[in-house]
């Protein structure tokens, strides 16, 4: 077995060996560098130093509660984005169900389902939900718009929209749901 070394710490001596730690100052420092760095600044009662870190402290308070008052007003401004996207596929079958009416359908029948549909967009527009403006012939634009299909044609500039076919939406100044379009390429492609 291999013998271990201790070192007697009775001696009085040995101890004055370990330098003081002031909780005040950084851990480890010397007693002659703390003394130093002293002089170097004001004492921490100095009414100067108070008052700069009250202002500090004050400042920091204010700007969390900006950030929490717009933090609220934002989840509040968005708050129906959730109910919105689950309502949009809703509002979408209604247009179809507009669209591909077949010939001889009740037009009560049809006012009906197109006053639902108003009632629907305008219960979303007074929430800040709005129909994105997707026209055709407009440059596709891969932040607002999301490309179906390719459609070959001499008719449309190529990298335009040819046909919206599913509307997008807008809730304030966020987009909400992205416009699925058909964009144009060059039918020699």
């Amino acid at each position: 077995m291999a013998k271990h070394k201790t070192r007697d710490i009775d001696h009085d001596d040995d101890l004055d060996a370990v330098p003081e730690v002031d909780p005040h100052t950084s851990e480890g420092a010397s007693p002659a560098a703390d003394a130093a760095g002293s002089d170097a600044g004001p004492p921490d009662d100095d009414p100067a130093v108070l008052k700069d870190r009250w202002l500090r402290a004050r400042a920091d308070l204010e700007n969390v509660r900006r950030r929490a008052r717009l933090d609220v007003d934002e989840a509040r401004h968005y708050a129906v984005s959730s109910l919105a996207q689950t309502l949009l596929p809703v509002i979408d079958t209604l247009q179809r169900a507009l669209d591909s009416a077949p010939e001889g359908t009740d037009a009560a029948f049809l006012e009906g389902v197109r006053l639902t549909e108003q009632q629907l967009l305008a219960a979303l527009a007074s929430a800040g939900v709005v129909p994105l403006e997707t026209r055709v012939g407009d440059p596709f634009d891969p932040s607002r718009h999301r490309a179906l299909v390719e459609q070959p044609t001499d008719e449309h500039t190529p990298g335009s929209i040819v046909a919206e076919l599913v509307r997008g939406y807008m809730i304030h100044d966020r987009l909400l749901r992205e416009a699925q379009v058909a964009v144009a390429k060059n039918a020699s492609d």
